[in-house]
């Protein structure tokens, strides 16, 4: 009674689908078995029963199962036999027990012999025939007992009834388990379907039992009738077949033009494949551009508008479906027999094609292969079925052609609309939309009151990314830095472009200056992340924001404007925090171009100078040198930190100036320390390379000059570069630091651990000095994590014969960390701040002792009281 048990299995139970239906299997079994043995076979003979051997029963059961009607539901195919027919006339005409035992053996020998049916699937059938021919038998027993002789048929049909249901109720519960769902609507559609035609049998089969009982010779009179009721049925499951397949028929093709083309063939071919529950569908289509194939399999990926290079096999189909209208396997003609060993070489029993034709073209051909079910092959009426398909398909190609030339019309307008409005590089709106937009925002809080703000960034470090590794790389930087701005904004908010490297955002209203801090975060933390431009080539950029709040009387150019002022405002106090416009910011904030020419003249004046922060030997307490660093004494804000300048020297290139004149003059004071402390031979002085002067082609040119002309020894100069510095162009950089190593100056990684931190670039570049980064130096003694981190720090340079500095040390307690650790060098504000250079000969003079009254001494660098 049913074909299609799928063996998947259910995550959702502990039992798998097999398993459960084994277990619903061995339920009715088992019932059917009790009931047969309690109450069957102890049941007497109707008074009308005959004495006519089972297994003339049991024939005409097989026979009822050798033409059935199948009936497709979702995945699975059920078939319904005219065995109730038999089995209303078996009650008046057989004794139970062997009315029952002649159904489940004919039934099986029929579900065994002619439809091959095997292991699980044979047995639930089986038993769910047992099943209901019992309790069709013991209703019409129970039923017929009170009931006078006349109208015993009464409680047959009632018996019938009874019997379907339970069936049905068998198969509903085998399709639940199957599909992991339970859809009444499936179950009372199929009682529809089934009940009224079990009824109209066993009505046919008592009539042909009382007539076989009152005159024999009158049941040649029955047989036209019983099989127009047969052909009947056949003819109204098949009206149903068809009005689903037309109904299939206007939902698949409409598939074709939805969406995504490849998206919409997907979808049309898996609908075809389970319209006609096939294996496989396949799609060729014929154009000017060539021959491609579209396939749909199961249990395989979908294959979408793949060319197709050798069309000969093709082809030959195409032609005998054009010139028949369709082709079908085992047609018993060469034309079948080329579609055959089509369907063969794919691997499929059979096969059914049809071309698509329009009255002026050929567009292809539509194939469904591998029928699934019982049915054991494609028949004439799925040959007309995919005939209509491959009609409508074509027409439908063949309409979708002028639809798809006036989408592409609709389309050009679209793109050129947004082309107008967006920034072609990002994706993201321009100046003019961004404008639009916000003055929309002004207009609607003007009614509101609920005030929107815009935030301007600047990217800072992205000039040399573009200078160096070139336009491609800055567009890669841009693009990713656009990806990014769109993920921390919420979707009421817009970010634009407004050209080179400067981005807007308009944050929708209501927003105060938390809400603008949270969002400045995420901007931050997402630019934090590095960008891989390609070709092992890596940045990362920060940015310098200003925002402006609208309030009320702001018009949103002015709020724009507003904006940028605070940004820049923001690049001139080191970009590390936003600043939100103010007032006082109007007049005294200068223009960008305006600042680049005043640190210009500040090199060319001479305002830049060299300090130096001492580096102290924890072993021995002595200073041994000192950091190079660089001042800017402004004529009006007095000294400026080089986080108030060096992000505009990067982006103007004015870093490799200022480098070089860093360089000059730390090797000129170092040589002068070491003439003034001839006995100090290992006395050094370390200088900071920006990635700008490792990517400077003319860097160990300056060096070897500076060396020169100071005099110093080139082991005496340590210059610093950072882990970010080495990962964007790893080659490049590892050419020029094994250059500028053959002169005999010592390369040391700054801030070390706050990077890519990989061994790999450890031994790949010439390391001579890991600087542990303040980050982790700040934590000691407060943070497990970074006390960890620090000792992994010391103990890998000292397995690779490095030393260490300590950057950061401002407390005692974290000077005696790090020389317990084994660190080898510290600096910091503990020991000293930056000094003038006539200040550090001062320092190399005296070793240094702590406020506790202990200096550094022995090898270990052990604490002792001085």
């Amino acid at each position: 009674m049913t074909n299609g048990v799928s063996m998947t299995r259910s995550g959702a139970n502990r039992l798998t689908v097999p398993q459960r239906i084994i277990l619903l299997t061995l339920v009715l079994a088992g019932t059917a078995a009790a009931l047969f043995v309690i109450v069957v076979r102890e049941l007497p003979g109707a008074p009308t029963a005959m004495t006519l051997p089972w297994v003339l029963w049991a024939a005409a059961f097989a026979v009822s199962e050798i033409f059935p009607v199948h009936v497709q539901v979702n995945r699975d195919a059920h078939t319904f036999s005219v065995s109730d027919l038999f089995m209303a006339a078996g009650m008046v005409l057989a004794t139970p027990g062997d009315l029952v035992t002649a159904q489940v053996v004919g039934v099986a020998a029929a579900l065994t012999l002619h439809r091959r049916q095997r292991g699980l699937k044979l047995a639930f059938n089986t038993a769910l025939f047992a099943l209901t021919a019992s309790v069709a038998v013991t209703l019409f027993s129970a039923l017929s007992a009170p009931l006078p002789a006349t109208w015993s048929w009464m409680a047959a049909l009632v018996a019938v009834l009874g019997a379907t249901l339970v069936g049905n109720a068998g198969i509903f519960a085998v399709m639940s388990i199957s599909e992991g769902r339970s859809d009444t609507q499936a179950f009372v559609a199929m009682c529809t379907l089934t009940v009224p035609a079990a009824v109209a049998a066993a009505a046919v089969g008592l009539l042909v039992a009382r007539t076989a009982v009152h005159d024999v010779a009158a049941l040649a009179l029955l047989a036209l009738p019983t099989i127009g009721i047969v052909v009947a049925y056949r003819a109204y499951t098949g009206a149903r077949e068809q009005q689903d397949n037309l109904r299939l028929l206007h939902e698949v093709t409409s598939l074709l033009h939805a969406g995504d083309t490849q998206a919409a063939l997907g979808d049309f071919l898996d609908s075809v494949r389970s319209a006609f529950r096939a294996e496989m569908a396949e799609l060729v289509l014929v154009g000017t551009d060539g021959t491609t194939v579209s396939r749909s399999r199961e249990g395989a990926g979908s294959v979408v508008m793949a060319p197709l290079e050798d069309t000969e096999e093709h082809d030959r189909l195409l032609r005998l479906a054009t010139a028949s209208g369709a082709l079908i396997t085992r047609s018993g003609n060469g034309h079948g027999a080329a579609l055959e060993n089509y369907a063969a070489g794919l691997g499929l029993k059979d096969a059914v094609a049809a071309a698509l034709r329009t009255e002026d073209r050929v567009h292809g051909l539509l194939l469904v292969g591998g029928r699934i079910g019982d049915v054991t092959t494609f028949t004439s009426r799925d040959l007309a079925l995919l005939d209509t398909f491959a009609r409508h398909v074509a027409t439908s190609l063949e309409r979708g052609r002028l639809e798809e030339n006036l989408r592409q019309v609709t389309d050009l307008k679209e793109q050129l609309r947004h082309q107008a409005l967006h920034d072609p590089l990002t994706g993201l709106p321009n100046r003019t939309l961004f404008l639009d937009r916000v003055r929309h925002a002004v207009a609607g809080a003007t009614r509101t009151h609920v005030f929107p703000a815009v935030l301007y960034l600047d990217l800072d470090g992205f000039k040399p990314v573009n200078d160096t590794y070139g336009h491609e790389a800055g567009d890669v930087l841009l693009r990713t830095v656009a990806d990014r701005l769109r993920g921390c904004l919420r979707p009421s908010d817009t970010a634009a472009r407004m050209g080179g490297d400067e981005f807007v955002v308009l944050l929708d209203g209501p927003i105060d200056r938390l809400g603008v801090a949270t969002v400045v975060d995420r901007i931050r933390t997402q630019l934090d992340v590095p960008v891989l431009l390609g070709d092992d080539v890596v940045a990362t950029v920060g940015a310098s924001i200003g925002v402006a709040l609208g309030d009320e009387g702001t018009d949103a150019d002015t709020l724009i404007r507003h904006a940028d002022v605070a940004m820049y405002a923001a690049k001139r106090a080191g970009g590390h925090d936003f600043l939100v416009h103010d007032a006082t910011l109007d007049n005294s904030t200068p223009s960008r171009t305006d600042a680049s020419a005043e640190l210009a003249q500040a090199i060319r004046n001479g305002d830049l100078r060299t300090v130096y922060q001492p580096l102290i030997d924890l072993r021995t307490g002595r200073a041994i040198g000192a950091e190079a660093l660089v001042r800017w004494e402004h004529p009006v804000d007095g000294l400026r930190s080089p986080d108030q300048f060096i992000t505009l020297a990067e982006d103007t290139g004015l870093i490799t100036q200022i480098g070089a004149l860093v360089l000059e003059a730390a090797c000129t004071e170092a040589a002068g320390w070491v003439t003034r402390f001839p006995e100090q031979g290992d006395l050094l002085v370390t200088v900071n390379l920006s990635a700008r002067q490792v990517a400077d082609d003319e860097i160990v040119e300056q060096v070897r000059t500076a060396l020169a002309t100071s005099g110093l020894e080139p082991h005496r100069l340590v210059l610093e570069i950072t882990e970010t510095v080495l990962m964007q162009d790893r080659q490049a950089a590892a050419a020029t630091l094994w250059r500028l190593k053959g002169l005999g100056v010592r390369i040391a990684i700054d801030d070390f651990g706050t990077g890519y931190s990989s061994l790999a670039y450890l031994r790949r570049f010439p390391i001579d000095m890991l600087k542990v980064a303040r980050e982790f130096v700040d934590g000691l003694g407060r943070d497990a994590h970074d006390d960890v981190i620090t000792r992994a720090i010391v103990e890998l340079a000292g397995t690779l014969g490095l030393l260490t500095v300590a950057e950061g040390i401002e407390t005692l307690q974290q000077s005696e960390t790090v020389a317990a650790l084994g660190c080898d060098i510290a600096q910091g504000f503990l020991f000293s701040a930056p000094i003038e250079a006539d200040a550090v000969g001062a320092v190399l003079a005296t070793t240094w002792t702590s406020p506790l009254g202990a200096r550094w001494t022995g090898s270990a660098g052990q604490l002792t009281t001085a």
